[in-house]
């Protein structure tokens, strides 16, 4: 039985995070350490290797090691990559109930809703129960298919690591979820405006 309280804490600790995955038309929600979700790890231990952050043995080391041995994720190996220990593949309905007891409440989305339309101020309690809530959503989205990237991690430059050729940038990728998927509507409220709330 998945330990959801446990797998809260490590998204919100910030040990892993959510990825939207398309591969041959379908869809998979994983979760992951975020660094796992670089497609291309190679460019970044080379990039190491010749500034002289790390020897050529680290080099080698990591590029066997990274990922269960997966350095470059692509469609070939993704089903080997879901194997791997560590990461959780989840259903929508299992996705659904660790976003389920993140501490959402129609309460406390009125409230946002309220202090986005007008700054009715939210208190410090209801900006860590939004925080609680956003870090159960995705922040990332990759479609094998379209080869697409996509991540909100803010901050970082995950699209550097992606593929040649592939779209990939730091932008909000809701739009291209299915809605079917979309497990952060919850009884007619959308919860996903609560990332923009961090």
């Amino acid at each position: 039985m998945m330990n959801w309280k446990k797998l809260h804490e490590e998204l919100w600790n910030g040990e892993k995070s959510i990825c939207f995955f398309v591969h041959s038309g379908k869809c998979f929600w994983v979760v992951d350490e975020k660094f796992n979700f670089s497609l291309d790890a190679e460019k970044e231990y080379r990039a190491y290797l010749e500034k002289g952050y790390i020897t050529n043995e680290q080099y080698s080391e990591a590029c066997v090691n990274f990922r269960g041995g997966i350095l470059k994720l692509t469609a070939d190996n993704f089903l080997s990559y879901l194997m791997g220990k560590d990461r959780q593949v989840l259903s929508l309905e299992d996705i659904g109930n660790l976003f389920l007891q993140s501490g959402l409440s129609k309460d406390l989305h009125r409230r946002v809703e309220g202090y986005l339309l007008s700054g009715v101020e939210l208190s410090q309690k209801d900006f860590s129960s939004v925080n609680s809530v956003a870090v159960a959503l995705p922040s990332f989205y990759v479609n094998f298919d379209r080869e697409i990237f996509f991540h909100m991690d803010y901050g970082r430059v995950h699209e550097d690591l992606a593929h040649s050729g592939w779209s990939a940038k730091y932008i909000d990728f809701c739009y291209l979820i299915p809605d079917g998927e979309r497990y952060w509507m919850v009884d007619g409220s959308d919860y996903w405006k609560f990332r923009f709330m961090q």
